[in-house]
């Protein structure tokens, strides 16, 4: 070693102090030593070759922006100096090693060569290598996350209009809410317009729509003409009396006010089952509406009040009074016209007329209209026969 013969103390003193290994004998070109003073003339005619040493470092000093993989040691070599003079040069405490990038270091020396910052480029690429299989990671988490869809071969698609809903849809095709969501990525909320699966569906909405449309018409017109036959009774028992005397056929000229008031009675008073429940589905599309009680939005118990009024029964307003409004009996022994009710006595939550079979009429719940609904999916309670 060319610093034990300048400064006059051993190879092996310069070796224990540094902590070099005395068997390599190797030091890296740049590092810094502690060399033991021989005795203070040395050290003070040493003094003035430091002082100039660092005024040349500081005439060579340059700034380098850190870039990712960089450290104080690849810095080092990189320009031909020591991480020790390094952290000397930008403030760093003795034991500072770490860096980041964007930092700006003011250097001191030469690059050593042209290829030097390519190599030194290398730990960014091995940097984000590692990221890969964390972004694959995630992504095979959230395909776990994922329901797997269940769709059938006999299947086919609904789309959704304003005012369904799951249960109403599972209502109309004879399927469960389960087998929808089974069936579907449902969302918070259904979206008008949106497509969905119906895994084996029981019914054919359009079918079943069709002919319970035709059904209701048929038991409209069959109440119609029973009104009529009623009506014209009456004035088929004036026929024989035109040939009766004049006074006769004055006195049965004041008749035709009689005439009018079975037709009144038909119209208003009579609780003719067919008939109320004819008189219900002409309400069939009307919207639901909370509290309503008329022909622009009822809900449930407004529309059983508005029909049975029409007939001249007054049953009360909410499904509570309606419910005493006749005999209880069971379902089973419903007749057409007759009220169902859902939930036990005196704590009754919805009611709609009977139809006959297993269909009712009834406003389902917000966001429908008065609809034809089928107790298979959907069992009252109990019945009542309104006196």
């Amino acid at each position: 070693m060319g610093s034990s013969q300048k400064y006059g103390v051993s190879i092996q003193a310069i070796e224990t102090l540094n902590n070099i290994d005395q068997n390599s004998h190797l030091i890296v070109t740049g590092q810094t030593l502690k060399v033991p003073a021989k005795d203070a003339q040395v050290a003070k005619n040493n003094a003035p070759a430091q002082v100039t040493d660092k005024k040349a470092d500081t005439a060579n000093t340059s700034e380098v922006t850190v870039k990712a993989g960089d450290t104080l040691w690849t810095l080092a070599q990189q320009y031909n100096t020591s991480v020790e003079k390094l952290r000397e040069l930008n403030g760093l405490a003795a034991d500072a090693y770490l860096i980041h990038p964007g930092n700006v270091l003011k250097v001191n020396g030469t690059v050593q060569a042209t290829q030097q910052p390519a190599q030194t480029e290398q730990p960014v690429q091995q940097q984000a290598q590692p990221e890969q299989p964390v972004v694959q990671q995630e992504a095979t988490q959230e395909q776990a996350q994922e329901p797997q869809l269940v769709v059938s071969a006999n299947h086919t698609t609904h789309t959704v209009q304003a005012g369904e809903s799951l249960y109403s849809i599972a209502q109309a095709y004879g399927v469960t809410v389960d087998s929808l969501r089974a069936a579907n990525n449902l969302g918070a909320t259904l979206l008008v317009g949106q497509t969905l699966t119906i895994n084996d569906p029981a019914k054919d909405p359009a079918q079943e729509a069709a002919a319970q449309q035709a059904a209701a018409q048929a038991q409209q017109e069959a109440a119609t003409q029973q009104a009529a036959t009623q009506v014209q009774q009456p004035v088929q028992n004036q026929a024989p009396a035109q040939t009766q005397a004049p006074a006769q056929q004055v006195q049965q000229q004041a008749q035709p006010a009689q005439v009018q008031q079975p037709q009144q009675q038909v119209v208003s008073t009579s609780a003719d089952g067919a008939a109320i429940a004819a008189y219900a589905q002409s309400f069939i599309g009307t919207p639901y509406v909370w509290g309503g009680s008329t022909p622009s939005g009822f809900d449930c118990s407004g529309l059983t009040q508005y029909v049975y009024a029409h007939f001249g029964k007054q049953i009360g307003r909410n499904t509570i009074a309606q419910e005493s409004a006749g005999a209880h009996i069971p379902v089973s022994q419903a007749q057409v016209g007759d009220l169902l009710f859902w939930g036990t006595p005196g704590s009754t939550y919805h009611v709609a007329i009977y139809l006959g079979g297993n269909s009712f009429v009834a406003a389902p719940e917000p966001g429908q209209s008065v609809k034809i609904g089928n107790m298979a999916y959907f069992m009252p309670s109990f019945a009542v026969h309104v006196n």
